[in-house]
């Protein structure tokens, strides 16, 4: 039947078919102020050099993506939420923006995806692990959650949508 669910790095190769995953998801999303897209040039950067990117294949096929993001000292790191000094911002992560193919939904792939860029961050200067989901979005507020990470905020995001703003150290 279905072949094992793999998580691996995504390459350059893989930015048009991550794209697509997100544009198709923001088309589905029930609201669309659950989901934000981003442009191939920051799907670009974050193949390895402002981040890295993780991707779930199964049946030989793309079936969701992660894009974990390292904000530096840029505006909007997440870390203020929680005071961080700007030497302890440098050791924030964003959990950036996942989304999986509809067919795929409902296997926890979202989930697999975050514990395992959990796993590729452990033991690296990324010890604050911080992401933001619109507060109705229940699929990815409860991925969060049950991975242990906490909302430290809610507040008005990307122009202006609600967001809660989760934290996990490791």
């Amino acid at each position: 039947m279905s072949k094992r669910l793999s998580i691996e790095r995504a390459g350059y190769g893989d930015v048009p078919a991550i794209r697509k995953i997100m544009v198709d998801s923001y088309r589905l999303v029930r609201d669309s102020g659950w989901y934000v897209i981003d442009d191939t040039s920051f799907l670009e950067r974050h193949i390895e050099e402002e981040g890295i990117t993780l991707k779930a294949v199964t049946e030989d096929t793309l079936a969701g993506f992660l894009v974990i993001r390292y904000p530096g000292n840029s505006e909007d790191n997440l870390g203020s939420y929680i005071k961080l000094t700007q030497e302890q911002g440098m050791a924030v992560a964003h959990m950036e923006s996942a989304a999986v193919v509809p067919h795929f939904r409902g296997r926890g792939i979202q989930k697999q995806l975050m514990d395992s860029g959990e796993k590729l961050l452990a033991g690296t200067a990324y010890t604050y692990l911080m992401g933001t989901a619109h507060p109705d979005n229940i699929y990815s507020v409860n991925n969060f959650l049950k991975l242990g990470y906490d909302i430290v905020a809610e507040e008005e995001k990307y122009g202006g949508l609600p967001r809660y703003v989760f934290c996990k150290v490791i």
